[in-house]
């Protein structure tokens, strides 16, 4: 429980809910908000969903909320069919969930725990699996070590498909009865199947080999992530299409020094002139587009987020050792 001090008379505010804090913030393995969830209602010794149905419903659904909902499933709320791992993207109703449980905790991180903040700026359609996925390497030592079991929300991206820690593959189904896990289920226990019970960090992982361009894509979705709570500014569509524009004014400057250079850009060249002249006002492709320029551009995703044009340029441009000041 979290203590605010009221300006007026000093008097301490108590928080609704335990001020339970989330795991890792402004890391690429920062927990996802349906962990946090999940990990709240067992500090309270309840279900999820008698945490959700019980104190974080009527804040989400104001006058709508009627007492019978209480005996209902935790997809009434979340306002579809068995509440998929998108609750941790930008849904309205992530927004609505982050509100509820910062007013319930008197926290004021937990909007860092979903990507709620990237609404309207990279497109969500096929960002996100459908159904859970976890490392079991990542289970077993956090209960071997004795520390929190938690998801982070890395995982809750479709490209991630194995565990930078680990070098294992990520699973999908609980080894005993094959079933898929929810982001969030009535009973949900985290690192425990929620149809059989069973534990889910007895499979060893199995490792893989040739994954050098997915990491391109994890290293980019764990900068995403990483860098939101430090970002000083809330990200904006313009300033980084700006930001693009420079990116594509190096590569031309580079390919008219070598042609050559042409038969390394030149697709990447083209998918940002689309972009820049045909679809300037419309959110941006995370895995297809921001992570590739990058890395084309020999930045990080989280250099493209945080510094501003006239930074990035001196970047670019020491980079590409191109001659050239704004």
């Amino acid at each position: 429980m979290a203590t605010l001090l009221s300006k007026s008379n000093n008097i301490p505010t108590l928080s609704r809910l335990y001020s339970l804090e989330p795991m890792v913030v402004g890391t690429p393995l920062t927990e996802s908000i349906s962990s946090y969830l999940t990990r709240l209602a067992q500090e309270h010794c309840v279900t999820p969903q008698k945490l959700i149905m019980g104190e974080i419903a009527p804040l989400i659904m104001g006058d709508k909320y009627r007492s019978e909902i209480l005996s209902k499933n935790v997809s009434t709320v979340f306002g579809n069919s068995d509440a998929k791992p998108a609750i941790n993207g930008m849904r309205d109703m992530t927004r609505s969930l982050v509100l509820a449980l910062e007013k319930l905790t008197l926290r004021q991180d937990l909007r860092y725990l979903s990507c709620s903040t990237w609404k309207g700026i990279i497109k969500e359609r096929g960002l996100f699996r459908q159904d859970k996925a976890w490392c079991p390497q990542c289970f077993e030592q956090c209960s071997k070590e004795r520390k929190p079991i938690y998801e982070p929300l890395l995982w809750s991206f479709r490209d991630v498909n194995f565990c930078p820690q680990h070098n294992c593959q990520l699973i999908d189904r609980c080894p005993d009865c094959n079933s898929a896990q929810k982001a969030i289920a009535n009973n949900s226990r985290l690192g425990f199947c929620s149809r059989c019970k069973s534990w889910l960090g007895n499979q060893p992982g199995q490792r893989i080999n040739g994954i050098e361009d997915n990491s391109i894509h994890i290293q980019g979705i764990g900068d995403l992530i990483a860098i939101t709570p430090s970002l000083i500014l809330p990200p904006n569509l313009p300033d980084l299409m700006k930001k693009l524009q420079l990116i594509h004014f190096s590569f031309e400057r580079v390919v008219n020094r070598d042609l050559t250079q042409f038969i390394a850009l030149g697709k990447i060249m083209e998918q940002l002139k689309i972009t820049l002249t045909q679809h300037n006002d419309k959110p941006l492709n995370l895995t297809k587009l921001l992570i590739p320029v990058c890395d084309h551009a020999q930045i990080s995703l989280a250099q493209l987020l945080s510094q501003d044009v006239r930074a990035l340029s001196k970047i670019l441009f020491s980079n590409f050792k191109l001659n050239y000041q704004l």
